[in-house]
């Protein structure tokens, strides 16, 4: 496609480029001023090999048999469209285009001399409706049309029995397919502007079945490609800083990722087309060229021939080579580049020499994240994961030095380490730091101070981050955190996170929390909400905010609601970039809860703050978000936000009594839906700060409140949160709230009240001292009671 629109397992991801490497010009066909190439495809008979080049115009037949003097031989005419793919079957050729008229089949079984052809528009339940086409792929003796004005955009299927006249026999109408592969009865579908690529079980070619998507990298899947022995699927994005990427699909139950690679690593260079060759992946690369990627360790692809059909250009957009054809039985590769014409290339085809291990802190062991392993002399560098390893590559063997280096460790070199092609050379490695500091702490329940196992700990700051899980006792620990001042956050679902400024040092190095029991999440961590529904785009997706504007006014937000802990919400899309380029688009995408219990709620008030934006789009905006709780059995609208409702373009905190709706169960869940209707709009939606407050009765017992009107405080004094247990005076009042207030007097903290007593928690992030809190409600205004944080 060229657009012209206004974990446990490992992810390696290579970082390695060469202008021109193990591939040689032949020769270039330049076509008439004006007309530009799409992709092309290869054919041989008779011991004669030809390029069947798709172009503005319709398709060339080039002869190529003498790969130094390519000469045209017929041109078969078609409506003008830079779109057009061709691929061959016996000895028929069948070109797409989405410039109308149906699918034209050539027959050139008479090359060299002159050939024949005709369209075909679609037969039986088809007849005469087929017009525009995208792409295709023949398998089998099928033939598989996809992008075209009928089934949605997914996939006409007809046989080839009669390869002059296909019959058709059924389609795939889910969603739109780009392009796609099918091996095996399984269609790979690239899903280009849904993100995703999808697995389709099409051995009922009148029912295909939808069984297993992924979302790629880059959420543009234009491309896929699979193996040799079809356990590895190839994918590339079309957009720029794009990847070609590799997933294990051996099981497509459990699809999982394993390697990423980039022809020009910071050059915001675009991938568009792979092929499979003996498990090289024959890429075209847009102002790139061609790379050749020894896939034969997915996990750790590196590219080994490049050839830049455009010298010239660089960067990002869609100019260079759009396609490539490694087929042809005396090896060579063709090449259409979309300007400058066809291009004949040899090609040596060579092992990767590749380098992998693991790296560990020398004092304590742990595996080290982050860490950059560099080839010196070369591009080829990589970054480890979480679990310390690294892998990368070379496409020459010979002896290099490997440098190492990570903040707060002492970076060093290793010399002479010997790379072979086809071989992995293993070189596990240790750093010492004279710097970080062994962190650690506990996570345990307020009341029982029983520990709380596989609890969250997340410790960040604007350099570096870490991320913590807690063993049965709830303790944690890391032996490699730089010093520094940190916002340290610990939760869990069913706890209420807590989060504090801490200033991490070899002085200071333990962090102990208490969190108390309750419904609450502001998306610091992932606590298993889940995205459904069919939006091609935009779909929920947790982070930091990257913000969008249309006319200057806020689409997507900027940031998060600044009263909780970190800087996570749930939004919309998060690409940032254009205000169109991730908002919701065609369909819905629905965000729900985990199971939460209500039953132990005296009088639950559930609270949410949530974002809506629609406008642009022609008419009138027609988008909504429609946030439903359920409780198992029933469901229950608790509001519909649409275009007109008010202070869209901001954090609107929204509050419920849920007993007031609906019975409480302990499966309630609660969901957020946001749709895009047609015709379409920008349409953006955002969730933070998730809580349900009121009694709670804990431990199989209600947690105490004084018997008299009052206010105590517990723990006092505290570290990280103290709870207010208090019962009112007088009936609540608006502007009921908890005040407190340092030594000067100057207030540092309110809440507000809920309900004449209960508990609640006063988690605001002081510094070690003295504090006075006491309770304002109409005229009562009760004694001051002095509270101490250590």
């Amino acid at each position: 496609m060229r657009r012209l629109v206004t974990l446990l397992f490992f992810i390696a991801v290579g970082s390695i480029s060469y202008a021109q490497l193990n591939m040689s010009f032949k020769s270039k066909y330049t076509f008439p001023a004006g007309v530009e190439l799409a992709n092309l495809w290869g054919y041989s008979a008779g011991g004669r090999e030809y390029a069947l080049v798709g172009t503005s115009v319709g398709m060339s037949i080039i002869d190529v048999t003498d790969p130094v003097n390519p000469i045209l031989k017929q041109n078969i005419p078609g409506p003008q469209s830079i779109w057009r793919e061709v691929r061959t079957h016996q000895n028929y050729a069948y070109v797409t285009t989405e410039g109308g008229g149906g699918l034209v089949i050539v027959n050139l079984s008479n090359l060299p001399n002159t050939v024949t052809y005709k369209t075909w528009s679609g037969n039986g339940a088809i007849q005469g409706q087929l017009s525009t086409i995208h792409a295709l792929h023949i398998d089998n003796g099928y033939i598989y049309l996809y992008g075209s004005n009928l089934a949605n955009g997914g996939a006409i299927i007809a046989n080839l029995n009669d390869p002059w006249n296909p019959n058709y026999v059924g389609q795939y109408n889910t969603n739109y397919i780009h392009d796609g592969i099918v091996r095996n009865d399984t269609l790979w579908g690239s899903h280009v502007y849904a993100g995703y690529f999808s697995a389709i079980n099409v051995a009922n070619k009148s029912n295909p079945v939808l069984v297993e998507t992924q979302n790629t990298p880059n959420n543009f899947t234009h491309n896929t490609w699979l193996s040799d022995n079809s356990k590895t699927l190839f994918t590339t994005d079309e957009v720029d800083n794009s990847f070609l990427t590799s997933y294990d699909v051996s099981d497509v139950s459990n699809i999982k990722e394993l390697g990423r690679v980039q022809s020009n690593p910071g050059s915001n260079s675009m991938v568009h087309n792979t092929y499979v060759l003996n498990d090289f992946a024959v890429t075209s690369w847009y102002r790139d060229g061609v790379a050749v990627v020894d896939g034969n360790r997915p996990e750790n692809m590196v590219i080994v021939g490049n050839y830049d059909t455009s010298p010239s250009l660089s960067g990002g957009g869609f100019n260079g080579c759009w396609g490539v054809y490694p087929y042809l039985p005396s090896g060579n590769i063709l090449a259409s580049d979309i300007e400058l014409g066809l291009y004949v290339l040899g090609v040596n085809y060579v092992r990767a020499c590749y380098l992998e291990g693991v790296v560990t802190d020398s004092l304590c062991g742990i595996p080290l994240s982050n860490v950059t392993i560099q080839i010196i002399g070369t591009s080829a560098s990589a970054k480890t994961n979480f679990l310390g390893n690294y892998k990368t590559g070379i496409p020459t063997p010979g002896l290099y030095n490997i440098s190492i280096s990570s903040p707060g460790y002492t970076s060093k070199t290793i010399n002479g380490v010997s790379l072979s092609a086809g071989l992995v050379t293993e070189l596990d490695l240790k750093l010492y730091s004279s710097t970080t500091v062994n962190f650690n702490g506990n996570v345990s329940n307020v009341l029982t101070s029983g520990g709380i196992n596989n609890s969250f700990v997340f410790v960040e700051n604007s350099s570096n981050s870490y991320n913590f899980l807690t063993d049965v006792n709830g303790d944690f620990s890391k032996c490699n955190v730089l010093p520094g001042t940190y916002e340290v956050t610990s939760g869990k679902w069913n706890y209420i996170t807590t989060c504090s400024s801490q200033a991490i040092s070899t002085m200071n190095n333990t962090i102990n929390f208490q969190l108390e029991k309750g419904i609450y999440d502001d998306f610091t961590f992932n606590f298993g909400w889940t995205e459904s529904g069919d939006a091609g785009a935009g779909k929920w997706a947790r982070g930091k905010p990257v913000g969008t504007f249309l006319n200057s006014t806020p689409s997507n937000p900027g940031s998060d609601v600044t009263t909780d802990c970190s800087d996570r919400a749930y939004v919309t899309g998060n690409g940032g970039g254009a205000v169109g380029s991730d908002d919701i688009d065609d369909g819905r995408t629905v965000l729900t809860s985990p199971i939460f219990d209500l039953t132990n709620y005296v009088n639950p008030e559930l609270s949410y703050y949530r974002w809506f934006f629609n406008g642009g789009g022609s008419g009138g905006p027609n988008d909504s978000l429609i946030v439903r709780i359920h409780n198992g059995q029933t469901t229950v609208v608790l509001e519909v936000v649409t275009s007109a409702s008010a202070n869209n373009s901001s954090w609107i905190k929204k509050t419920y009594n849920v007993k007031s709706f609906i019975t409480l169960t302990s499966t309630m869940t609660i969901s957020f839906d946001a749709v895009d209707a047609s015709p379409g709009h920008i349409v953006e939606a955002g969730l933070d700060k998730f809580e349900v407050t009121g009694d709670l009765i804990t431990d199989n017992k209600k947690i105490a409140t004084p018997q008299a009107s009052g206010l105590t405080l517990f723990p006092n004094p505290f570290t990280d949160v103290t709870y207010a247990v208090y019962k009112l005076q007088e009936d609540l009042q608006p502007g009921a709230r908890f005040v407190v207030s340092d030594i000067t007097g100057r207030i540092v903290f309110e809440k507000a009240i809920v309900s004449k007593e209960g508990t609640s928690a006063l988690n605001f992030c002081p510094a070690a001292g003295f504090y006075f809190v006491k309770i304002i409600n109409g005229s009562e205004n009760n004694s001051i009671i002095k509270l101490i944080k250590n």
